[in-house]
């Protein structure tokens, strides 16, 4: 049965001169989905009659975006006609090639035929895959002398070893005796350095290490791009160590909340937002492939080293930096200046929210203390409960931007704010008469000054007018906007005159809407007139 191939050819025909050596375009592309099926052709010629093709091979030698590539053509003698099939790992690599092809005589001779170019194009499923650099340089006489150098080599090196082991194998067999003493004196040197060997070692003496980082626990970080995913979506993630050598996978669906796990691979929930696939992974693990809905994306480099838990110093300063579980009391030298645990923000980003401290967990948050900040800018101290520590709302909270302390998210008054409280209302009391402006005839009595004091109240001012007026009836002055009494209808009061006679009183209005101010009804009005009795609180006003 014949085996159904098809390609996708671009070519032309090459003529061998020293004249118009400029690049030739092949005016054609290839895609990045054209495995195996991507087949350059060319028809060589000299002096516009085919060239004899015996003797020699032919070689290619591309160069474009990530890669460099030379490898052996396939030739045709009979056609005088050159082929190449571009590999799977070269179609990957989207963008302009530049190439040329040389002929090698067997006699020793070579020369250049001819320089071209054309384009790889990205086909739509590879544009989310990381193509990695790539050299490949394939020579039929660089490989056959390399294999027989590695041979010749590999031919000494064994024999060299054979007649070492055979000295050493008659050395043993004539001393047993002297070997087994070597032995039993090597155990017990070991056994006197008291050196830790193997797994579940006991160490009986002091540990030192001059090292900074003098000890970590770590792990295989796995990060690999796997793009927006819509939820329900089932995620392979699978780990290998070579390109073609796969090995355990787990299957997350996104929108998921739980870490799923095969052994010593862990990969973490995948929402909606995620554009990364992240977790655990052994560090054997050199790839990681991702598989959705068939479509397979597979990655190199995914897999770093990841430190949990570091001991070591930044000079002589020791510290424990990492995710720590410490069971039981950590002690602290309270003889030295800079005994003190503290949060490292030398990484902390400008625009990083934080909030960090001791606490008490059981999955979620349930009590910490701390301080918060955004950047190295420190904003708050906090004692509190719950999922969210750190907010007002939820235990004590002091505020280092407005030096205000809340409980529970009431601000708590202090000795300091209370007192300036008090001064502040003494003042407002001690506010000083401003005098108003007479009008029709009535003028100032008994020395004083007619006027009002308007005393701060929250959003509202408490007005008292004061002053003798002379006895009439009357508009005699007018209140000014801002100080306009809180009333529908005229504000009335009641007012007294300089006499002893019971019968000689006041009846006194202000208008709330326009401000007048009048006597309406008067006992004499040869008698003055008080108006200290006229009181009242205004509207309420923008402080």
């Amino acid at each position: 049965m014949a085996i159904n191939e098809i390609y996708k050819d671009l070519g032309t025909d090459l003529e061998i001169s020293s004249l118009h050596q400029n690049s030739i375009d092949l005016k054609g592309s290839f895609s990045t989905q054209d495995i195996k099926t991507a087949r350059l052709i060319f028809d060589i010629e000299k002096n516009d009659i085919p060239l004899p093709m015996s003797s020699l091979s032919a070689t290619i030698y591309m160069k474009g975006s990530g890669f460099v590539v030379q490898d052996i053509c396939q030739v045709n003698k009979e056609m005088s006609q050159i082929t190449y099939i571009i590999d799977s790992e070269t179609i990957k690599h989207y963008g302009s090639v530049q190439a040329e092809i040389y002929l090698r005589y067997n006699q020793g001779q070579s020369l250049s035929v001819h320089k071209f170019h054309f384009r790889i194009n990205q086909a739509l499923i590879d544009q989310d895959i990381e193509v990695i650099y790539q050299v490949y340089i394939r020579d039929l006489e660089d490989v056959k002398a390399e294999y027989i150098a590695n041979f010749e080599n590999l031919d000494t090196e064994l024999r060299k070893m054979l007649e070492e082991l055979r000295v050493e194998i008659t050395a043993l067999e004539d001393d047993s005796d002297s070997l087994s003493a070597k032995l039993t004196l090597l155990e017990q040197t070991l056994i006197a350095m008291d050196a830790l060997k193997k797994s579940g070692d006991v160490a009986t003496g002091t540990l030192n290490s001059t090292a900074e980082s003098a000890f970590n626990v770590s792990c295989g970080g796995l990060r690999h791009y796997i793009g927006l995913q819509q939820a329900g979506t089932i995620v392979r993630i699978q780990i290998g160590t070579s390109a073609t050598k796969w090995g355990k996978y787990v299957d997350v669906i996104v929108g998921g909340t739980e870490i799923i796990a095969d052994g010593d691979l862990r990969i973490n929930p995948i929402s909606t937002t995620t554009t990364y696939a992240t977790g655990i992974a052994p560090l054997s693990a050199t790839w990681t492939k991702s598989i959705i809905n068939g479509v397979e994306k597979p990655a190199s480099n995914t897999v770093t080293m990841k430190n949990l838990m570091e001991f070591g110093r930044n000079g002589d300063k020791p510290y424990i930096r990492g995710n720590v579980e410490v069971d039981g009391s950590l002690t602290l030298d309270v003889s030295k200046i800079n005994s003190a645990m503290y949060f490292d923000a030398s990484n902390v980003t400008e625009n990083m929210s934080w909030a960090r401290g001791p606490g008490v967990r059981s999955g979620d948050r349930l009590a910490e203390m701390g301080i918060s900040g955004v950047g190295k800018t420190i904003n708050s101290a906090y004692i509190g409960v719950g999922a969210s520590p750190y907010l007002k709302a939820n235990g004590l909270f002091i505020d280092f931007r407005t030096k205000i302390m809340s409980l529970f998210g009431i601000d708590i008054e202090t000795v300091l704010g209370s007192q300036s409280k008090i001064d502040k209302l003494k003042k407002d009391f001690n506010t000083p008469i401003t005098p108003l402006t007479l009008k029709n005839g009535f003028t100032a009595q008994n020395n004083s000054t007619v006027g009002y004091l308007a005393i701060p109240l929250g959003n509202r001012y408490l007005i008292w007018v004061v002053g003798w007026i002379s006895g009439n009836s009357g508009l005699f002055a007018t209140m000014p906007t801002l100080f306009l009494p809180d009333a529908i209808w005229q504000t009335a009061f009641t007012g007294a005159q300089q006499s002893s006679v019971a019968s000689n009183q006041t009846n006194l209005y202000i208008n709330p809407v326009n401000g007048n101010m009048e006597v309406v009804a008067i006992g004499s009005t040869t008698v003055n007139v008080a108006l200290h009795t006229m009181m009242y609180l205004t509207k309420e006003v923008i402080v």
